[in-house]
């Protein structure tokens, strides 16, 4: 919405945009240590210490948004989101084909 409206609208997306985030982070970290086996802790540390794009994609974003204004520095996210969907999309069946059902998994609390 930031990316085709002005003023409170595009303020009040941009910031709800932390709370999407803090959503998506457990799936995406389930997902991704999803079958590790005995390398889970290795594979969730190294995706922690992944957590680059926070830092690199903010300046890209700016870098944009001096060159060619704020608003259409947007574009910046959607391709991050558009990744981060087909992740979402691909990764289940790639799991499947190692034999890991994830959809229909449940998951014990507790350690």
């Amino acid at each position: 919405m930031a990316l085709i409206t002005t003023g409170e609208l595009a303020m009040w997306s941009v910031i709800s945009l932390g709370l999407y985030n803090s959503i998506m982070w457990p799936s995406i970290f389930a997902l991704a240590i999803a079958g590790l086996g005995k390398h889970t802790s290795q594979g969730s540390s190294l995706l922690v210490m992944a957590i680059l794009g926070g830092a690199l994609i903010p300046p890209l974003q700016g870098l944009i948004a001096d060159s060619i204004g704020v608003q259409l520095s947007f574009v910046v996210p959607i391709f991050c989101y558009v990744y981060l969907a087909f992740y979402a999309w691909k990764v289940p069946s790639i799991l499947k084909s190692q034999g890991i059902d994830y959809e229909n998994t449940n998951v014990k609390q507790g350690h």
